[in-house]
């Protein structure tokens, strides 16, 4: 089973000539120490990330990462090896929601390191529950829906500690697909300064 943390539309995703679905690329600048995060989360792109974070971490571990975040969500798997992999680095990463973030990007947003995460004046923020799909005989679907109540209640853990948002708000929130401006945002301590220029988070980033 796949447990999926995205809205309930098809976003950012392109069709090749030969109709094959394809999404945004990950883009990773190592001079600038930048990774640059766009379209849906799924295990490609949180390859490249995990590598590109190990990578520069490598380069030199004194230096904070940046990394930019414009998703629409994706797979629960694919952000959490993410998550982990941002935790484990000695450097700080600094993360920017622009344009949207959305669902996985939303908590992909948060992971950032305390103090360090940023969003533009116009991006948006959407949160709601985890959906997921379940095939198979009764057992096997009941198994699916335990470990999708599992994964919910970790992210569910996961946004109050890394947030101003409680529980009990939490709950009400995740009652419908909840979007948030830039200022709202901040108010509920998903980021921790609404950035206008790069040169306002340079400020607090060191590169």
């Amino acid at each position: 089973m796949q447990s999926k943390i995205m809205p309930n539309f098809n976003g950012d995703i392109k069709e090749t000539m030969n109709g094959e679905k394809k999404s945004s690329p990950v883009i990773k600048d190592p001079d600038s120490r930048r990774l640059y995060f766009t379209g849906d989360v799924n295990e490609d792109k949180a390859e490249k990330v995990v590598t590109g974070l190990l990578d520069l971490e490598a380069r030199d571990p004194m230096k904070d990462i940046l990394l930019y975040i414009d998703s629409y969500g994706g797979l629960a798997d694919s952000f959490f090896s993410m998550h982990d992999a941002m935790r484990m680095l000695r450097c700080n990463v600094a993360t920017i929601g622009i344009g949207k973030t959305m669902s996985c990007g939303f908590l992909l947003l948060i992971s950032g390191t305390p103090g360090y995460r940023f969003i533009t004046p116009n991006a948006r923020v959407l949160i709601h529950k985890l959906s997921a799909g379940t095939f198979g005989n009764v057992s096997e679907m009941e198994d699916d829906v335990n470990a999708a109540l599992d994964l919910q209640k970790r992210i569910c853990k996961l946004i109050v500690d890394y947030t101003k948002i409680s529980k009990k708000k939490l709950e009400k929130i995740m009652e419908r697909q909840t979007y948030l401006s830039a200022k709202e945002a901040k108010e509920m301590g998903i980021v921790d300064e609404i950035a206008e220029s790069n040169s306002q988070i340079y400020k607090k980033v060191k590169v």
